[in-house]
This record gives C-alpha cells, sequence and structure tokens, in this order.
C-alpha cells in the first residue's frame, strides 16, 4: 500500500504580523547547496543549513529530478535569497533568518515523514522565524 502523505493534516495558521516586523527563513527541497560543500544525491535525506549572508552566485543545485535549467540559470528561482534580501533592504520586511534551509531529493517519503520532517520542523523553529517561504523542485 503506497504512502499517502497528500491525506496528513496540515494545520494552518493565518498571519497576523506586519511583515515590516517579521523574521522570514526560506526553505527547499530543490537540492540547493553552497558550492565548495557536499552535494546532495541520490534519495539523500540529509538538510543543509545556509547562511543568509551566503552569495547566490555561490549557491548550485543537484539537477536529475527536475529540470534544474531554470535554477541554473538563476537559483532565486527556486531559492529566492537575493529577493529576500532586497525586500529587507527596501523595509518590506523586518529581518531575514540567520540560516536557510534546503534538503534534497528523495522517494524515501515513509522515513521523510516519519523521521526527516521532525529533525527539520525543530531546526526551523530554532531559526525562531515569524514566516517561512517553501519552495520545492
Amino acid at each position: 500500500m503506497p504512502i499517502q502523505i497528500a491525506r496528513a493534516c496540515v494545520p494552518y495558521t493565518p498571519f497576523k504580523r506586519k511583515l515590516e516586523e517579521s523574521r522570514i527563513a526560506l526553505v527547499t527541497t530543490s537540492g540547493v547547496y553552497v558550492d565548495g560543500t557536499e552535494p546532495f544525491t541520490d534519495n539523500d535525506l540529509s538538510f543543509r543549513m545556509i547562511p543568509s549572508e551566503t552569495s547566490s552566485k555561490t549557491l548550485k543545485v543537484v539537477g536529475g529530478h527536475y529540470d534544474s535549467s531554470s535554477a541554473e540559470a538563476d537559483i532565486n528561482c527556486v531559492f529566492p535569497i537575493d529577493r529576500l534580501n532586497q525586500l529587507k533592504s527596501d523595509g518590506t520586511i523586518g529581518a531575514v533568518s540567520e540560516h536557510h534551509l534546503s534538503m534534497g531529493l528523495t522517494t524515501a517519503l515513509r522515513k521523510l515523514k516519519e523521521e526527516t520532517s521532525w529533525e527539520i520542523a525543530d531546526k526551523v523553529a530554532s531559526l525562531h522565524p515569524h514566516a517561512v517561504i517553501l519552495t520545492g523542485g
């Protein structure tokens, strides 16, 4: 019997804070990593913390599970780090999280749901963001 993650309850909390007073974090499943660090491998359930001051020019993406040509041309289409820093600079948002989180792509959905997702949730919560932008690959 295939696992049915889509039926899992996803809580909804209305966002009531002003954006200009909010700290925002990025979380992606598009396989973004910092050049010079270990790239994600096939069915890799690990994740990488990416410092917010990381230049988008040093970010890479592991291809193979989706057409990554757009991400290779402009990483901001899957990991909008430049756009987020721009929103901070112009005062649209209050702050950018100290780190962002990226994970690779996997078909090990049961382990992702039962184990890794909880680790990721704990790590994101430790960053104390007021909002998280989620992107996929």
